[in-house]
């Protein structure tokens, strides 16, 4: 611990670690070039790997140049942070192992599923670093520029009212226990199923009224992402099962890459309210919120129950776990991400000072733009390589 406490994050030691780290994303997606065009009936020397491993060398040291030109390299040296440094640091001992991994000990198919993964691993780190804006920026945001309950004429003021969705979270447990134990007495009583729904039911009705009836503040509107969780979950259950029978399911790629047009878009309500705030100076309503909370749990559904299958599905069985954990540190790496964007909307307001609504809301929107551009963008990759990694998982659904 003492030696941690000891780093200094010198402008040195961060460019040095971007540069590297840069260049280990340059081999990882050499590794997967490789493993999409190798021969295991004919074995290659390094030699005749290098013209190849070069290219890709050449193509990180050109990342590395637009970086510096644009400026990337300066925003990070500045706002870069111990965490970011560890993370990375714990990513690029990843990198390198699974790069000697898939080039020497597995075999064409294993290692096209293994870069197949790695790509769906990548739009859960770009996924997650827009999803955890919905704890900071969007957070700030909401608390300066957006009204904060949903329907003000229903909200109770006077008293303490008691919130109902305690009850329906005592419920939930309690209707699982008795229908388990109806379910051991009578196999095929209908009494559990409509036990379980009733309880689902009261919770989404407990859930609904506590929003509209209670005062919400900008932290407790973070409940919207779990309320539509709930919601849609059921919806997307039916919806998949649906479009499987039909044969009509989409591919594993191509949900992640909906998740990531539907992560990107959610910011495109954010941005509105804005330009509504700049435009009016007065505060925009919390309805672009919801909007945008939708949106995101519509890209959520896409990505992250596929995302978690892939990994058990698409790993060689003997490092799933380590592969698994791969994905969550991934989306760990994302959260210090987030914060590390969010940097880019920060408003010191002066004590005895009042904040501008109008350069708040004009940085607040750059970032919603920035943030929408890279999912779109992102979405737009992932859904053109998408027949490419369905034909890398080698049949697997």
């Amino acid at each position: 611990m003492w030696g941690v406490t000891r780093i200094q994050l010198t402008p040195d030691v961060v460019r040095w670690t971007f540069y590297i780290v840069v260049m280990a994303l340059a081999g990882i997606v050499w590794t997967m070039w490789h493993a999409w065009r190798r021969d295991d009936a004919r074995t290659q020397g390094l030699a005749a790997q290098a013209p190849s491993l070069a290219m890709f060398v050449l193509l990180g040291a050109g990342v590395i140049a637009l970086s510096t030109r644009s400026g990337v390299l300066d925003f990070f040296i500045e706002e870069a942070t111990l965490a970011l440094v560890l993370m990375s640091v714990v990513f690029l001992a990843v990198g390198f192992w699974y790069v000697g991994f898939v080039t020497r000990q597995c075999s064409r198919v294993e290692a096209q599923r293994m870069g197949a993964m790695m790509v769906l691993i990548f739009a859960a780190l770009v996924f997650y670093t827009l999803y955890e804006q919905t704890y900071g920026s969007w957070v700030t945001f909401t608390d300066r520029l957006l009204t904060k309950d949903l329907v003000p004429s229903l909200v109770i003021r006077e008293g303490t009212p008691w919130p109902w969705s305690i009850v329906a979270l005592l419920l939930a447990p309690l209707a699982f226990v008795a229908g388990a134990a109806i379910s051991d007495r009578a196999p095929g009583s209908t009494t559990p199923r409509l036990m379980f729904l009733a309880a689902a039911l009261a919770m989404v009705v407990a859930l609904l009224r506590d929003a509209l009836v209670l005062p919400q503040s900008a932290g407790s509107l973070t409940y919207l992402g779990a309320m539509f969780i709930v919601l849609l979950a059921p919806m997307f259950a039916v919806i998949w099962a649906w479009l499987d029978r039909r044969g009509l399911d989409p591919s594993k790629p191509t949900k992640s890459a909906l998740g990531l047009l539907f992560g990107g878009l959610s910011f495109l309500p954010l941005v509105f309210a804005a330009h509504q705030v700049g435009a009016t100076g007065e505060m925009a309503s919390v309805w672009w919120l919801v909007l945008a909370y939708l949106l995101l749990e519509l890209g959520e559904m896409c990505l992250y129950p596929v995302g978690l299958s892939a990994v058990t599905q698409l790993s060689v069985p003997r490092v799933v776990s380590l592969m698994m954990g791969t994905w969550f540190l991934a989306t760990a790496f994302s959260e210090t991400l987030a914060a590390l964007l969010g940097k880019l909307a920060a408003i010191e307001v002066p004590e005895g000072e009042t904040l501008d609504l109008a350069h708040a809301a004009t940085k607040y929107a750059d970032l919603f733009m920035l943030l929408m551009g890279m999912g779109v963008a992102c979405a737009v990759v992932a859904m053109l390589v998408a027949p490419m990694l369905r034909r890398m998982m080698h049949g697997v659904k």
